[in-house]
């Protein structure tokens, strides 16, 4: 794609000084990148980003209602109680027995669906994003096996399966452009790598608090490093404007079928009356132990990944492929479902145990919660690892909410639920994500924090990331340089 600065023109020695020496000289049209937004292409390019918006905004409604609502409906018929709303249905021991059964079952069908169809390796959606590609027929696979794995109760994220159904429909859209005409195809490549980015934009609008923080995220990620990582780049003007068209339809296309779910509010104006000096020092100290709990949940992960390569390696040599994709789904299914039991929000891609969690924190006691934490991260671990379809994201973010929970019970350091909970809730993810204003837009977007709370959100965010990636620390431990 053309590089951010695209349009500007090369300059020699003393261009620099000519220029400011000119009377009709401007710093702000100087710098302006060349005309993009006047001619057929970019007019074709933005009817095709709107359609895809609105495409992937209304099947966000049907994409949402199966992975949660309908989810949450036979999770509460068949525990008898209104999960996760429920105070009781959220205790440790308040799952019920039967959901061990049901689980393991859904997820061994994941895993024949799996082999079914020929899903086994795909990639992430922050690698489609950083190589601009996806292939149509796996992506609508993805999206299929990530609705039934999250229906089955997995505890995997939601976006995994959305931004690649949305990337596989930017590349039809593109391809159906690029047969207007010759003049149009010329521009095939970078048309199918646009929508690519638009189709995952337009699903993050469509589950985010807010447009922008589907465009960050989206930004966030694509940055790649140059020069021996002392330079970011990304693609230029062009492309963003797009996607932010793209991904702002895709929120409002959203909100007029099925209107965003919303986190209960932090307090706002209360929130920054209760501001003091001393929380950007106290957001460091949250910093440290978001980046402990995240890389808790690395050596958990690598733990189960070593055990169910191990598992997957004598199956496959035993009795095929076909028998590792499907004894890999039904044993982290059924480890889920157990959990699920000992530990109801273990279950489900966390997004849904926010708001109970939140509201009915008070009466989880501490136990409570560190089980919760624990088990939240080994059901992920387990999922990922056995095969199941589904993204990081909200698990590890709700992990994050937590953790946050329980730090505002230790005494003595002054510490309150509503300054902890926020703070924690994105350190952690963003201790080993690289997108540190995502994670502070996102709760000042979600649980609508006054401005002063940018301060230690993003301090707090920028020392888990330091302390975890920045110092290599998460490389040496995985025995990479």
């Amino acid at each position: 794609m053309q590089p951010l600065a695209e349009g500007s023109l090369p300059r020699v020695a003393g261009d620099e000084e000519h220029c400011h020496g000119r009377e009709d000289s401007n710093p702000i049209l100087d710098g302006m990148e060349a005309p993009w937004a006047n001619d057929k292409f970019f007019a074709a390019d933005l009817l095709g980003m709107l359609l895809l918006a609105v495409i992937v905004g209304v099947a966000s409604c049907g994409y949402n209602y199966v992975v949660a609502d309908l989810l949450e409906k036979w999770l509460s018929a068949s525990g008898a109680r209104e999960y996760p709303r429920d105070p009781d249905s959220i205790q440790l021991m308040g799952g019920a027995p039967v959901w061990i059964l049901l689980v393991w079952a859904g997820c061994t069908g994941v895993g024949v669906l799996k082999w079914a169809i020929g899903l086994d390796k795909f990639p992430s959606f922050l690698q489609e994003i950083r190589t601009e590609h996806a292939e149509p027929s796996q992506c609508f696979k993805v999206c299929l096996c990530c609705m039934a794995s999250l229906l089955s109760g997995a505890a995997l994220g939601p976006e995994a399966g959305l931004a690649s159904g949305g990337a596989g429909t930017g590349v039809l859209i593109a391809r159906g452009i690029s047969k207007l005409g010759p003049d149009f195809e010329r521009d095939a490549d970078d048309r199918r790598r646009l929508f690519v980015l638009g189709g995952i934009v337009a699903a993050f609008g469509s589950i985010m608090p807010a447009p922008w923080v589907a465009l960050l995220i989206c930004v966030e990620c694509a940055l790649q490093n140059r020069n021996q990582d002392k330079e970011l780049v990304m693609w230029g003007r062009r492309t963003l404007f797009l996607m932010s068209f793209c991904g702002s339809l895709s929120f409002v296309v959203k909100y007029w079928v099925v209107p965003v779910t919303e986190l209960p509010p932090f307090g706002g104006p209360t929130l920054d009356d209760a501001y003091d000096d001393l929380m950007p020092i106290k957001a460091i100290l949250l910093g440290a132990i978001a980046a402990f709990s995240a890389l808790v949940y690395f050596i958990i992960g690598a733990i189960t990944k070593v055990i169910f390569t191990k598992i997957g390696s004598g199956i496959e040599r035993c009795a095929g492929k076909g028998a590792r994709i499907v004894a890999l789904c039904s044993l982290a299914g059924l480890i889920t479902g157990v959990l699920g039991y000992l530990v109801p929000l273990s279950l489900t891609d966390g997004k849904a145990g926010m708001a109970p969690t939140i509201h009915h924190g008070p009466s989880l006691t501490a136990a409570n919660l560190f089980a919760i934490a624990i088990s939240k991260t080994v059901s992920f671990s387990v999922a990922a690892s056995g095969g199941l379809v589904g993204g990081p994201f909200f698990p590890v973010l709700y992990i994050g909410l937590v953790v946050g929970e329980l730090v505002s019970r230790i005494p003595g350091l002054g510490l309150f639920p509503n300054f902890c909970v926020p703070v924690v809730m994105v350190s952690l993810p963003g201790a080993v994500f690289p997108v540190p204003f995502t994670m502070v837009a996102f709760p000042v977007s979600g649980l609508k924090l006054g401005p002063l709370w940018c301060v230690p959100l993003l301090v707090s965010v920028s020392t888990a990331y330091t302390l975890l990636v920045g110092t290599g620390l998460v490389k040496k431990l995985a025995g990479r340089r």
